[in-house]
């Protein structure tokens, strides 16, 4: 299962943005910091540097995970057609399907 091509560069676009934030913030402050994919050790890698390459790899990680959340889902939605799993108002279909593997497979339920 893949994303749309959308949402994908809706994504991309806000990793993006978050490069841009640190240009602009290193801008004002005079610091040279670096990016998320080269290593430079003539720049500063201080707090806000490695907050915005953390965030950065964060925001690409969901290239891959709404896929799963989104087959999680699907899954909730059967489990719950079959009777096996019942969710209240407000309750992820993927979060209950989660649980309900987990549960199944003698693993700990968070």
């Amino acid at each position: 299962m893949k994303i749309s091509e959308q949402l994908k560069q809706d994504i991309l676009r806000g990793e993006e943005l978050l490069w841009l934030c640190q240009d602009l913030q290193s801008e004002k402050d005079g610091v040279d910091r670096p990016r998320h994919t080269s290593i430079d050790k003539s720049k500063t890698l201080d707090t806000f540097a490695m907050d915005i390459s953390r965030s950065a790899t964060y925001m690409v990680s969901l290239i891959k995970l709404f896929p799963i959340m989104e087959q999680l889902a699907a899954l909730g939605r059967k489990l719950e057609l079959e009777g096996k799993i019942t969710l209240d108002v407000g309750n992820s279909y993927s979060e209950a399907a989660l649980q309900y593997i987990l549960k199944h497979h003698g693993m700990p339920v968070e």
